[in-house]
Parts: structure tokens; sequence; C-alpha cells
């Protein structure tokens, strides 16, 4: 089953119940890595600070999908928000509430549990997949895409995309 793509709405009630916990500097940034770099879980969870380097996400060989690596610009809202989170800390960027790395499979429970807590049915692949059709909105080729997303064949990024309204009406009327 295809993860939901929510809209600004389902993800602003994220963001406020965000600010309710513990530890909301913590999920602003995971939130925000979800939305604009449509990171897996397995990578949120191996996510080092050594592979943030100047403006750019290198996530190494081994560390994706099928064992690649990829690359990914990010902007100063990322960066601030890396600073935010970690302060001087270095290492693992998400850590639990014991201080050990979570496995993708945590991680990926802890983002669904995050959205049902605050009345939302999603994932990080809620994340990817509204990425997808936000980069596509705005003109991105599905090669673009394709690389963004660190798919090997482009039939896998086509499953991420889809058509919204906006899409719809700009290619019926321009």
């Amino acid at each position: 089953m295809k993860a939901p793509i929510l809209s600004a709405v389902q993800w602003e009630q994220v963001a406020q119940h965000v600010e309710t916990m513990k530890r909301p500097e913590h999920y602003r940034f995971l939130l925000l890595l979800i939305r604009k770099l449509g990171l897996r879980p397995m990578e949120i969870a191996g996510l080092e600070r050594s592979w943030f380097r100047g403006m750019e996400l290198r996530i190494p060989i081994g560390h994706s999908k099928g064992g690649s690596g990829r690359s990914l610009p990010v902007d100063e809202e990322i960066l601030r928000g890396l600073a935010i989170h970690m302060g001087d800390r270095q290492g693992r960027v998400f850590l639990n509430r014991e201080g050990y790395p979570f496995s993708a499979h945590q991680m990926s429970a802890s983002i669904r549990r995050l959205m049902a807590e605050a009345g939302v049915q999603g994932s990080a692949y809620s994340g990817r997949r509204g990425m997808a059709t936000r980069m596509v909105e705005q003109g991105a080729s599905m090669r673009v895409l394709q690389k963004a997303l660190g798919h090997r064949h482009l039939q896998t990024t086509m499953a991420y995309a889809e058509v919204s309204d906006t899409m719809l009406r700009n290619a019926l009327f321009g």
C-alpha cells in the first residue's frame, strides 16, 4: 500500500504536535529531512553528522537502499536544523531516549507513531511521496526526481509522484 501524501494542513497538525513533545528540536529536524529531502528511514537511522559537507549531504555507499550511496544538496534551513538539533555533538544524528542509535525499523515505527499521535495517518514515505509530487509540480524531470530519490530504475520513481490537481490544471489550461 502506498503511503498517503499529506496535505499542508496535516503537516501543520504534525508540526504543532511536535511542539508539545519533550524533544521538539529532534522531531522538527526529523520532519525537515523527511519533507525536504525525502530520506528513507534507513538513511535517517544511520545518518552521521560528518555526512553533511558544506551544502551537501553525502550518504556513503552501503547506507542507502540496495547498498548504494547518494549525494543531495541541502539548504540553510537544513543546516540550521542540524545545528540546533545536535549542538556540538558529533556522530549519529538521531539517538533514542537512552542515547542509542535507532535501527531502520525503529525509526520507521517512531515516525508512524509521531504522526498517529498527531491524528494523521502517515509515514516517512508520506514525506518521500509528497516531495516527489512537489518536485514534479515545480517542473522537475523524472530523471532529476530519480536522482533525488536514489532510485536505480525510473519505473520505481514514477510510482512515487502523484498527478495532483495543480498538475492536471496546468497541463489542461497552461
